[in-house]
């Protein structure tokens, strides 16, 4: 039963669509750890390279790796929000991956936002139907119910 409630839930995150704005550009998550902090600019030029727009850029920070990374135990963590044309990513990621200064990089589509808001909203009420008749149970009443079937 559980697996059939995960496959349904990974099917509509799936099904999500993606940002593209008018021009056909799409908006990509680039997250990424470098051997030393003065290597994004590195990335910078690369993105720069494959025609990517740079929409936000975090700090770059050192982090403690829980395992070697190419025999790194530290690295330097940073995250670049970037629009670009969708037939750019393939060539950008053979070039990060020969890049030297590059120890990890994952790219990611940023799916579209407003539909992930409507479904973190919470629920408040639960409606409930017996015998022909809708009432709607806060939380609270609910939770009581719960605690009277249980006795």
């Amino acid at each position: 039963m559980q697996i059939i409630f995960l496959s349904a839930k990974l099917m509509r995150l799936m099904s999500t669509k993606i940002k593209k704005n008018s021009e056909g550009k799409k908006v990509y998550e680039l997250a990424f750890m470098l051997k030393d902090p003065s290597s994004e600019k590195v990335v910078l030029d690369l993105l720069a390279q494959h025609k990517a727009a740079v929409l936000n850029q975090s700090p770059v920070n050192s982090i403690k790796l829980a395992y070697p990374i190419k025999k790194h135990l530290t690295a330097f963590f940073g995250v670049i929000n970037m629009e670009t044309e969708p037939e750019n990513m393939k060539a950008l990621s053979t070039d990060l991956n020969l890049s030297a200064d590059v120890i990890r990089f994952l790219i990611i589509a940023v799916p579209n936002a407003k539909k992930n808001q409507e479904r973190s909203e919470p629920r408040q009420a639960v409606k409930t139907e017996a015998a022909g008749s809708s009432s709607v149970l806060s939380n609270k009443a609910l939770e009581e119910k719960l605690e009277e079937i249980l006795k």
